[in-house]
């Protein structure tokens, strides 16, 4: 499989790479993204006239003859070529989606994109061979260790070794990776007959669905609601990213809810905050039922002052509370 063309390309972190939106900011760690408010990434998930146009930062130059191109020629057919990216929270580098059948040019060109923005190319594919994976479908982890053939300051790299490649490829080719089967599976507990935890439960079971989907990444999940860690869940991928993920469930739509002193501390902890996933399920139990995901970002959190946020870039107000125990004094 791994003579099949494949290059890899470094970009910004988005959701959904369709443009500029104060919804879907860019981050990441090239020094263009703080003087600039966005790369030309940006649209690189974009369709326009039945095609996608991807961005290489920094002008970069593709070596084309490591594609399969002979010498003279300007561009290569049939490339696969991935996406890869920083999750601003972790900072670890994953592949975010990937385009099939691309043609790889040597050179830029330009695109009008909305709002009057020239976007510059070198990369184009069908719309339909272009695959954005979801935020926690990002599993596949990209190798940048300071080793030979890992991941460098280059935006562009060509995956190392053969056999990386080549699990690169299944991956693509799958769209999942593979499952170990040593990779502990529970599902939390469902015959709690008592009504006041029938909102609970069934915000549990959503998370449970959400992640064990193709949506959430095809993940294992393990209840830890009766072990007094900090969190309900923890949720394990593949990749051997966990995460521990502490579910709030409301009747109504109003999302705010409180955290026991142990959760918060969890939640807080310098070991556990990376990882640490507070999912607000609204109206659980009805068919309307709805989730609100936040994770710490690193990238807006100060030492005084974490920060929560959402794929769509709603911010958790946090606000400690003091509680009490009142009794008549005899």
């Amino acid at each position: 499989m791994s003579s099949e063309p494949i290059v890899f390309v470094n970009v910004g972190w988005m959701e959904r790479y369709e443009g500029i939106s104060d919804k879907d900011p860019i981050t990441g760690g090239f020094g263009y993204f703080r003087q600039h408010a966005f790369g030309h990434e940006a649209w690189n998930f974009a369709p326009l006239r039945g095609r996608v146009y991807g961005y290489v930062p920094r002008s970069q130059r593709i070596n084309l003859r490591k594609l399969g191109a002979r010498s003279g020629e300007s561009e290569v057919n049939g490339v696969t070529v991935v996406w890869i990216a920083r999750h601003p929270s972790t900072h670890v580098t994953k592949i975010v989606g990937w385009y099939l059948d691309a043609t790889v040019r040597e050179s830029h060109w330009e695109s009008r994109r909305a709002g009057g923005h020239d976007v510059q190319y070198q990369i184009e594919a069908p719309e339909d061979q272009a695959t954005l994976l979801q935020r926690d479908q990002r599993l596949f982890d990209i190798p940048t260790a300071k080793s030979k053939g890992n991941l460098g300051q280059s935006p562009v790299w060509y995956g190392g070794t053969d056999a990386f490649r080549d699990r690169a490829l299944r991956y693509v080719h799958t769209g999942q990776l593979t499952v170990s089967s040593s990779s502990p599976k529970s599902s939390p507990r469902n015959d709690d007959p008592e009504a006041r935890k029938r909102i609970e439960l069934a915000a549990v079971q959503h998370a449970v669905r959400y992640y064990e989907s193709d949506e959430g990444g095809r993940r294992h999940v393990q209840s830890v609601e009766r072990d007094a860690k900090g969190w309900d869940l923890t949720v394990t991928a593949a990749s051997l990213e966990v995460l521990k993920v502490e579910v709030k469930g409301l009747s109504g739509r109003e999302c705010v809810v409180e955290l026991t002193h142990n959760e918060y501390r969890a939640m807080l902890s310098a070991e556990h905050r990376d990882q640490y996933v507070v999912y607000i399920v609204t109206e659980a139990d009805s068919a309307q039922a709805r989730s609100h995901v936040f994770r710490f970002d690193r990238n807006e959190s100060t030492a005084k002052r974490p920060v929560w946020l959402s794929p769509d870039g709603r911010k958790l107000r946090i606000q400690p509370l003091t509680a009490a125990r009142l009794s008549i004094a005899g």
